[in-house]
């Protein structure tokens, strides 16, 4: 019997509600954060009607079945081993890797599912002609000749008599907005982040267009934790809005489904509503998922191995002041993302030697490291030096210099040049892989903008300063002769697409014409900036020392970063400042009150006023020109500020208030920094601390302050 959990209003067409199921469906891992993603094993299509309760019924037994898995013990190495991959019903960019990976429970989950569902109807997509797709579904328009691969959605286009076959195993979404009576399954294995908690399982997608409906049904998966919640669920789309149900069974529903129903109804209804409100009328959603290039199931597995490898040794002996969790983790899933996209190249183009590169402005080298220690050669070039060089082995190759675009810094002895987050150095990665060799490919990660010899300057105000910035480094490297892709990266850091030049659009012979577009291009965007004379006398010694440099240096205001850069996190701004900028802002907040009650021993409290709460927009509103002056040299401004004294202020949201004073029971800091510093409150707010001295971990005066090294800090 079908149960409705709830129903949420909401006033939108079912193209809507299908745009964002489609997201949901495509990327479950921005909702559920302990999924790396999903591969789809199988498609079926059906015209016919079913019960969506009975077939729900049908497969939550198989899913649930603790098969023998000795009776299929030879199913496995069958689906493997199948040689002719035009008849496997598991068309993926890699079969052998798929088969190999699922467990024998699995594969037997999925013979049962696809037998159910054949029954109902369902055929396999693969298998279905072109011509059997509703008329009115046009073949795209960016095909080509009858065998040309289309270069947007991946389909060939064929006669009405070949099957139809795509590059990727993809929902036909696009025949589902067009078709009414059309109905999808999927079978598809959820892949986990983290295998040792969790493992991949079974999970079938039941897609209803006349009903407009759609189910998920999770696979049992073990006794383990789930990666996904161990229930059916449906989302339909009704006259008034969204509604969430599932099916029980005798009216019975055990502890774990109804935690799993409660999930869904907190986590998933809300954001359906939320993206069914935001896709446009036509129900398309653009493409932006992450990993489309690479297996995401072989980056998961390498990415797992490379985190075991190298992830808690890193972070343990990381000698930096940096953040080693956010370094050390994100260049890990770049190495992850590179090591797939060289594994795909050798196989290709039949290499049989590792490809070299050369990392420049390759920063603490964690990226050459990892890399280097993974079989591929490379050289790290960084303006400055950092202390963890020293703790890498002999073999990793690190430089200190400068690099300026000149004929002087190319590197033809190496496969690729890689730019992460090379700031000055971005638009020049094309340009010096297109002139060092014919076969030098690039992968650049954009940050700041900057031009060739100065900051970028957004050309379309209706985009983001740095979606055109992609758009214009996109276009260097057209400019280049490089066929450019992209793709998003999953790292910690807000710029995370990549952009890749693997491919020339030229031949050899063309390159002297290249090299001119080249030149012509540089020279256009760089006259832009002719009357900058500053730049230009800063390299007035140069040019007096060198020969031709027209020959030599590729534009004349280029300015290399300096070694040493000044620290602007408001750590340095004068005391008298930044005193006056955090009594400030804690003035602001206490104009309201907020009664609170203050545990100042075991079960003894007191009430303390703690203030307000705003968000920063308004501070920095009322805040004087002078404070905003000062605070406008910082990186980060007013946000960094308050963050640096999280001792005083709390930050939530782009809201602001006071931090409610911790006794020293239940603080997590060592005893040699408590009584270390004086307690603000007790200076500074209008109530005092609420804590007495001997609970609250900073000192109450003068004379409550510890020596540190036989000195007193008063400060």
């Amino acid at each position: 019997m079908e149960k409705l959990i709830e129903e949420l209003p909401l006033e939108a067409f079912p193209s809507q509600f299908w745009g964002a199921v489609k997201i949901y469906t495509e990327k479950p891992h921005i909702i559920n954060r302990r999924i790396c993603g999903t591969v789809n094993l199988w498609i079926g299509v059906s015209y016919e009607n079913f019960s969506r309760e009975n077939m729900c019924r049908s497969l939550g037994v198989v899913l649930s079945h603790d098969f023998d898995i000795e009776e299929d013990k030879n199913l496995q190495t069958q689906a493997a081993s199948s040689t002719d991959k035009s008849k496997c019903d598991y068309d993926v960019k890699n079969v052998e890797t798929i088969f190999s990976t699922c467990s024998k429970m699995e594969l037997a989950q999925i013979e049962g599912i696809k037998n159910i569902l054949c029954k109902c109807g369902f055929k396999n997509m693969q298998d279905i002609g072109a011509s059997d797709w509703n008329e009115n579904v046009s073949p795209c328009e960016t095909r080509g000749n009858e065998e040309d691969e289309c270069k947007q959605c991946g389909e060939f286009q064929l006669p009405s008599n070949k099957t139809l076959k795509t590059s990727h195993l993809g929902i036909p979404w696009e025949h589902l907005l067009d078709t009414k009576t059309l109905k999808i399954a999927v079978i598809r294995r959820v892949l986990p982040k983290h295998l040792k908690k969790f493992i991949p399982l079974i999970e079938v997608v039941l897609i209803d267009r006349d009903g407009e409906s759609v189910s998920y049904l999770a696979g049992s998966g073990g006794s383990g934790p789930s990666v996904v919640p161990r229930t059916n669920y449906s989302f339909t789309f009704t006259t008034h809005g969204i509604s969430l149900s599932f099916f029980e069974d005798d009216g019975s529903t055990s502890p774990e489904v109804r935690a799993g129903v409660v999930w869904v109804q907190k986590n998933i209804l809300p954001k359906l509503i939320k993206w069914t409100a935001e896709v446009l009328e036509d129900g398309k959603v653009e493409d932006r998922g992450s990993l489309k290039l690479v297996n995401i199931q072989e980056y998961n597995q390498l990415y797992q191995q490379l985190k075991m490898k190298y992830g808690k040794p890193l972070v343990k002996m990381w000698p930096e002041t940096t953040d080693p969790l956010k370094h050390v983790y994100e260049d890990i899933a770049i190495a992850t993302y590179l090591i797939l996209i060289w594994q795909q190249e050798r196989k290709k183009k039949q290499l049989t030697s590792y490809q070299t590169f050369v990392d420049l402005g390759c920063g603490n080298g964690l990226l050459v490291y990892i890399l280097s220690s993974e079989g591929h050669q490379g050289l790290g070039i960084d303006i400055k030096k950092r202390h963890i060089w020293d703790t890498f082995p002999k073999h990793i190759q690190l430089k200190e210099g400068a690099i300026e675009p000149s004929d002087k810094n190319l590197f033809p002895e190496f496969d690729w040049l890689i730019g992460n987050h090379s700031d000055e150095l971005t638009p020049w990665i094309p340009v010096i892989a297109a002139k060092s060799k014919h076969t030098t490919r690039f992968f650049v990660i954009p940050c700041c903008a900057h031009d060739f010899d100065c900051r970028y300057r957004r050309k379309y105000a209706g985009r983001s300063q740095y979606s055109d910035y992609l758009e214009y480094i996109k276009e260097v490297g057209i400019v280049c002769g490089f066929d450019v892709w992209q793709d998003k990266l999953r790292i910690p850091s807000t710029k995370r697409i990549c952009l890749i030049g693997q491919e020339r659009t030229y031949r050899t012979r063309d390159a002297p014409q290249i090299f001119k577009n080249i030149n012509d291009f540089i020279r256009k965007r760089s006259d832009g900036d002719s009357k900058n004379t500053e730049n230009q006398e800063s390299h007035a010694n140069v040019k007096s020392q060198i020969k031709n440099h027209h020959d030599i240096f590729w534009t004349a205001n280029f300015k290399v970063r300096e070694a040493v850069q000044p620290v602007r996190n408001c750590t340095q701004l004068e005391t008298s400042v930044r005193e006056d900028l955090v009594l400030t802002v804690a003035k602001m907040l206490m104009e309201k009150k907020h009664v609170v009650e203050v545990e100042i021993s075991q079960n003894n409290f007191v009430t303390w006023d703690r203030g307000g709460r705003m968000t920063l927009s308004d501070i920095a509103k009322r805040m004087e020109p002078q404070q905003l002056l000062a605070l406008k040299k910082e990186c980060g401004g007013l946000q960094t500020l308050l963050k640096n004294h999280k001792h005083i202020f709390n930050i939530l949201h782009g809201e602001a208030n006071l931090q409610i004073p911790i006794p020293i029971w239940k603080a997590k800091v060592p005893s040699s920094r408590i009584k270390t510093k004086p307690c603000w409150f007790y200076v500074s707010h209008i109530m005092g601390c609420p804590l007495p001295s001997q609970t609250c971990i900073y000192a109450h005066g003068d004379a409550d302050l510890k020596e540190v090294n036989g000195t007193i800090i008063s400060k």
